[in-house]
């Protein structure tokens, strides 16, 4: 049985490439991926014409493109999992942006910070984690089914 250890493929520019790609494309997917949800849960940030299906294909997109810019299984999970971090991530600044947009004062910061984070936190976490993974398992379920 082979195993994948990084400590064994040594660390070459190889290795520091393969990383930066991972992180690379996680981070992208994981922007739009957050920026779907902000977009879902807000809906009066959204553009004239477009509706909340249309933010919730992002979601849906980035999820199924997370495994199949993937070289292989194992990359095809640390791309998600950096996408999960970094779309959680995006989800909450976007939604406490306005705090430091539209200068509130200190104080009104304080006081609102901790309830707008959970906030993002509560409404955001169940729809971007379900809709993701469903977009990325599926995916990868079809990608396992035509590849053999």
């Amino acid at each position: 049985m082979a195993e994948r250890a990084l400590s064994a493929a040594g660390f070459g520019l190889g290795a520091v490439r393969e990383r930066l790609r991972v992180l690379a494309l996680g981070s992208l997917t994981g922007v739009v991926a957050g920026m779907g949800t902000f977009m879902f849960l807000q809906e009066n940030f959204l553009p004239w014409g477009v509706t909340e299906t249309w933010a919730l294909g992002f979601v849906v997109a980035a999820g199924a493109y997370t495994h199949f810019l993937a070289a292989d299984l194992s990359e095809s999970i640390a791309l998600s999992l950096v996408a999960v971090v970094v779309g959680l991530a995006t989800n909450v600044v976007a939604w406490i942006g306005p705090l430091w947009i539209l200068g509130y004062p200190r104080f009104a910061r304080g006081l609102l910070l901790p309830k707008m984070v959970g906030e993002a936190l509560a409404s955001g976490l169940p729809t971007y984690l379900i809709t993701f993974y469903a977009a990325y398992f599926g995916a990868l379920t079809l990608g396992g089914y035509l590849e053999a």
